[in-house]
């Protein structure tokens, strides 16, 4: 878990000191500032096109780089979850979608980063742009529910995200 050494707020060295909850967190000793590790905001999107095939990037940055994946990455603060998981559709595939409302929600911990995090993923269909690789994307491909890279798939929370889909053509 990420360790701050100093307060943000006026440079002190923290401590460590239990609060309410028992949990030891670092606090400054002179403003009593605490810090709380509170997990990330992550939103993406299951985006379909006109033949029902779903879009996946492969990822071109760790981690799991050179797996496939949903478009998604983590929220910015000055933005809402849907305005992120548009967002970052743009920034990994260069289309435009709008969204058909909340898909899939998922609580989840990287054990190896010690972090933890809720994920978004959003129904979503395209009305511009054409398909490229982005920010941090290598390549951007359409597959039908047949031919998805289930081997390949970078986080369980896709690969759980597209098994539900999958199930739900039938």
């Amino acid at each position: 878990m990420f360790q701050w050494n100093f307060c943000p707020r006026c440079g002190h060295e923290f401590e460590l000191r239990a609060r309410d909850d028992g949990r030891l967190r670092p606090t400054c000793p002179h403003c009593r500032y605490t810090y709380y590790a509170n997990p990330g905001l992550a939103v993406g999107v299951l985006l379909t096109d006109e033949q029902n095939r779903v879009c996946l990037i492969l990822r071109g940055e760790e981690p799991r780089k050179g797996y496939w994946g949903l478009p998604a990455g983590f929220m910015e603060g000055d933005e809402s979850a849907e305005e992120g998981a548009r967002r970052e559709c743009h920034e990994e595939t260069g289309l435009v979608v709008a969204l058909d409302g909340l898909y899939q929600a998922f609580s989840y911990y990287h054990a190896d980063r010690k972090t933890s995090g809720v994920l978004l993923v959003y129904r979503a269909h395209r009305i511009g742009g054409e398909p490229h690789a982005g920010t941090d994307t290598v390549d951007v491909k359409f597959f039908s529910a047949q031919n998805i890279p289930f081997d390949r798939l970078a986080f369980r929370t896709h690969i759980e995200t597209l098994e539900r889909w999958r199930a739900g053509l039938k």
